[in-house]
């Protein structure tokens, strides 16, 4: 046989080889992911744990190489505009109060006024009642990032949050995304009023972004996040809610904001570098900092988890929660808007907030109406 043809037999053999291979190694990746009926596809490597994580850690995040954990939605009747019920606008900030037992959330308009609305939290829907919202303003409330202080019973209502850079409808002052302000609710008056501001990012090497801020559950460290101009990518900065408010004891009465880049614990670029993880909102133990990415349309939601040194922990895979609810209406988007810590079932767990926005439910020919609007739904991630 011509050595050339020899060649050609092998070669020909080991692609053969190399194609049944690959195909047993995909198909057994298949059956192995936990996939269930109209979950996207993933490879394994997006949402393998890393590989140093202590047991423990491992243990705890396992529940996430899964969707969530249904647990209803915010309030029974939706679609009634003139109901408080129903929510109208997407949330896009929450947090949640041990103490009282409620849970807020930021909706904002498209002129850029926001305002806050408060429900109890629950086990079940018919536990979660709307309480009180404030009015909508501007120049008070982020668009993204809502992170309670509230150290002990006693305190008062307040929250960690970027300045809004909508100072007026037509006014915007982008120097406010550096900004982080301390927020506290009077519940009366139907307001906020800012008590306190750091300034966390200098402009002139960060652009203007949502930071998104959260907090531990116990109040003790605070995460934001910039977006570095010359190459774009993410940062995010960590700090000691008692150094900002010692730095701003020092400070006394001055009007200005409190400079407190110095004051940052660490900065670390994103593991993934210039994607956006973090597009709709981040959360943190203390230890760990959880993204949330879902875009604002029928798209899959991601959440990637990172630990403080800026190395990759778990990037999940895409997961649809949300598609399962109410299959008789007319879904436009169902968008992750939020993650915070809540007790679920006498357990802290982190939980997702769906926003979805539905037409209205279809008339007697089965056509759905052209007026549409939100429902929101949670689901416990761990």
């Amino acid at each position: 046989m011509p050595l050339l043809h020899v060649v050609q037999t092998v070669f020909s053999c080991l692609v053969l080889t190399l194609v049944f291979a690959l195909a047993e190694t995909v198909s057994a990746s298949a059956a192995g992911n936990g996939s269930e009926p109209g979950q996207p596809n993933a490879v394994q490597e997006t949402y393998a744990l890393a590989k140093n994580l202590s047991p423990e850690l491992k243990h705890r995040l396992k529940p996430l190489e899964k969707p969530g954990r249904y647990i209803g939605g915010c309030f029974p009747g939706q679609h009634s505009e003139h109901d408080k019920r129903s929510w109208g606008r997407a949330t896009q900030g929450s947090a949640w109060d041990p103490f009282d037992n409620v849970y807020y959330t930021l909706m904002a308009r498209k002129d850029g006024a926001e305002s806050m609305r408060v429900m109890t939290w629950g086990d079940s829907e018919q536990k979660r009642v709307f309480v009180a919202e404030t009015q909508w303003e501007f120049g008070r409330f982020p668009h993204q990032g809502l992170a309670l202080y509230r150290p002990f019973r006693e305190a008062p209502v307040r929250f960690f949050a970027q300045a809004n850079v909508n100072e007026a409808k037509d006014r915007k002052v982008n120097a406010n995304a550096f900004i982080l302000n301390l927020l506290e609710w009077r519940r009366k008056e139907g307001r906020m009023t800012i008590v306190a501001s750091w300034k966390l990012f200098d402009e002139s090497v960060y652009a203007p972004c949502q930071m998104n801020v959260c907090i531990s559950p116990d109040g003790k460290t605070l995460v934001c996040r910039a977006r570095r101009q010359n190459d774009k990518v993410w940062l995010f900065g960590v700090w000691k809610t008692e150094k900002l408010f010692k730095a701003l004891a020092d400070q006394g009465t001055a009007s200005k904001p409190v400079d407190a880049q110095g004051l940052c614990e660490r900065i670390f670029a994103s593991p993934w570098g210039a994607r956006n993880v973090a597009m709709q909102s981040l959360a943190t133990d203390g230890t760990l900092l959880y993204a949330l990415c879902s875009p604002p349309d029928l798209t899959p939601h991601e959440i990637f988890v990172m630990d403080f040194e800026g190395r990759k922990v778990l990037e999940r895979r895409p997961s649809l929660e949300g598609f399962e609810i109410a299959p008789e209406l007319h879904k436009r988007y169902i968008e992750g808007e939020g993650l915070f810590f809540a007790k679920v079932a006498g357990k802290l767990s982190l939980i997702m907030d769906m926003s979805t926005a539905v037409y209205d439910r279809p008339d007697e020919n089965g056509m759905p109406s052209l007026k549409w609007t939100r429902r929101n739904d949670y689901y416990v991630l761990f």
